[in-house]
């Protein structure tokens, strides 16, 4: 397995603003995740990472341990860190999580939401459709999981918050994962994404009125939809 290439371009330094350089690294390299520039089971090497970031080893060792709680990553003795990769097996298993845990945090951000909040869905929102115009499908999968975790953070329940990270974050590497095999190999990728925004833009407005129940309605069929792309891969 190949370790983090040197040669990736670097984010501006200056873009880490010191108070949070543990967040903008997380941030940066679950981009790097889900936009296919580091694969399922690459190893990722610290000293490379503080090479290219410019800061010492303990935003980047921080960074690696919130990566790997988000279900992105995965640590082994003797070895380090490394891209998450689950088998369509493992990938069911947590769907079948998320479909009785996520509706129920869903209906907590509609009881919950504030005019904050909800200008960040709107946000979250707006990049999801752009990805989906552009059809850029790892971009689409990043925007994506940040409008969940905008979600999750939303219904002001940090546990639930917290297993949904670490388990569909992995869920959401693997998908793309899976997906841009797919379109390597000639096969065509059953997502509609403009037709995937327009689930999430019913779901968000929905929490947004404080209807909790259709919006997670909306979230139960979204996740459908997620899962119905592993199902079709295992048969």
């Amino acid at each position: 397995m190949a370790s983090v290439s040197t040669s990736v371009k670097s984010p501006s330094t200056s873009l880490l603003r010191p108070q949070s350089l543990r967040d903008e690294i997380v941030h940066v390299l679950q981009q790097d995740i889900l936009t296919g520039v580091f694969q399922p089971g690459q190893r990722i090497v610290e000293r490379e990472l503080v090479q290219r970031f410019g800061v010492s080893s303990i935003p980047v060792r921080e960074a690696l341990q919130a990566l790997e709680s988000n279900g992105l990553l995965v640590r082994r003795l003797n070895y380090g860190y490394s891209v998450v990769e689950l088998t369509d097996e493992e990938a069911l298993r947590i769907c079948e999580l998320r479909s009785l845990l996520e509706p129920k945090v869903v209906e907590w951000a509609a009881l919950r939401i504030t005019p904050e909040a909800a200008a960040e869905l709107d946000r979250r929102l707006d990049d999801l459709f752009a990805a989906a115009r552009e059809d850029d499908m790892a971009a689409f999968f990043h925007a994506d999981l940040l409008l969940h975790q905008c979600i999750w953070s939303a219904a002001g329940n940090h546990h639930a918050a917290k297993a949904l990270e670490t388990s569909v974050g992995s869920l959401f590497a693997s998908g793309l994962a899976n997906s841009m095999r797919d379109a390597k190999a000639g096969i065509a990728v059953p997502i509609d994404r403009l037709g995937e925004v327009e689930k999430h833009r019913r779901m968000v407005n929905a929490i947004k009125r404080g209807a909790g129940a259709r919006a997670a309605q909306a979230l139960s069929q979204i996740a459908a939809g997620f899962e119905r792309h592993f199902r079709s891969r295992s048969k």
